[in-house]
């Protein structure tokens, strides 16, 4: 298996005292923890961020990141250049805060040569709960200052794609902005200022709650718009767009737990604890039967081959997404044997 192009997400705390109500990490949120860095662990995340086959880094949470700067930006300053970086938040932070959270991030990636997208969430779930909203204050910011290492863009879920459009055009209005929306699919948009275009994501509702009115991508839904954007059938790992080879997704938690994204069967290691390297962590891929099966065969096709078509139904339609759906089979104890033995 020749893998290229990987992603390398950081979950970085599990602190958030926003308290959307689709979480799926709230329970954690009251007694969380945020990531701090060891030696070990500094060594560690250099040697995955600086792999040359390594196509971007998001940094994220199980909460919300802003709540852990500091790190964000030790993390930054690993970097021997040429990376891309990206932030998900709410933009939470009073704007004055920002200003200066938008100062020192583009500050660190412009003298290592790198770059950091801040992708900021639009849906409804978090606009209802920010006090202080980061969209046109954002790309005001753009204007006024020209940061030579930042980008901007936005992130929603399908169920709120009218009520995104609706929000930014007006948000950036207030700020004297004018945009556009052109929509230019099930899972993406873009915004348009001007001669600038700002990426505007949507994910596919998880665990969709009872009466939630129709309207939202099914998960089957939710995939075959994934491949129609890559061209290619969908398998678990970072998929590029074709003919090029997918990549490892690897996500690494709060206490520096590592996992293959959505495969969390297995701890690949700690980075606090244990030496890490693209091609450990791939040969830890290749030893096990579950993961080399996900990563290698079209999911649909998958899940046409195991028993229990009811109980997998059921599961499907209350998780709604593919990675969480791993997640919640292995809670079935013998339902993954088909693909363990694949």
């Amino acid at each position: 298996m020749e893998l290229q192009g990987h992603l390398l997400y950081i979950d970085i705390t599990q602190i958030c005292g926003i308290g959307c109500a689709f979480c799926m990490y709230a329970e954690k949120h009251k007694v969380g923890m945020s990531m701090e860095l060891s030696a070990l662990s500094r060594e560690n995340l250099a040697t995955l961020i600086n792999e040359p086959t390594v196509k971007r880094i998001s940094i994220s949470g199980e909460g919300e990141p802003l709540n852990n700067i500091k790190v964000f930006h030790e993390i930054l300053n690993l970097s021997n250049g040429g990376k891309r970086f990206e932030f998900i938040t709410s933009g939470f932070l009073p704007h004055a805060k920002m200003v200066e959270f938008f100062n020192e991030t583009d500050r660190i990636v412009t003298s290592n040569g790198d770059t950091c997208n801040i992708r900021l969430s639009a849906d409804s779930h978090h606009i209802e709960k920010v006090k202080w909203r980061a969209h046109g204050f954002s790309l005001d910011y753009l204007k006024r200052h020209q940061p030579s290492g930042l980008s901007f863009s936005f992130r929603s879920i399908d169920t709120d794609r009218k009520f995104t459009r609706r929000f930014l055009t007006q948000e950036l209005q207030s700020w004297g902005i004018s945009a556009n929306i052109n929509e230019l699919g099930p899972l993406e948009d873009e915004l348009v200022v001007g001669q600038e275009r700002f990426g505007i994501d949507y994910k596919n509702l998880v665990r969709p709650n009872v009466g939630t009115p129709h309207g939202y991508l099914n998960m089957y839904d939710y995939i075959a718009a994934i491949e129609a954007k890559v061209k290619k059938r969908f398998t678990f790992g970072s998929l590029n767009q074709s003919p090029q080879g997918n990549g490892m997704d690897v996500t690494i938690k709060p206490n520096g737990d590592v996992y293959l994204y959505g495969i969390e069967t297995q701890c690949l290691g700690n980075m606090h604890l244990d030496r890490l390297d693209w091609p450990r962590l791939q040969a830890l891929l290749l030893s096990d039967p579950l993961a080399r099966t996900l990563y290698t065969q079209p999911f649909t096709d998958l899940l046409n081959q195991l028993e229990k078509p009811n109980l997998v139904h059921s599961i499907i339609t209350r998780v709604n997404n593919p990675y969480w759906l791993v997640k919640e089979l292995v809670r079935h104890d013998g339902i993954l044997q088909a693909w363990e033995d694949a």
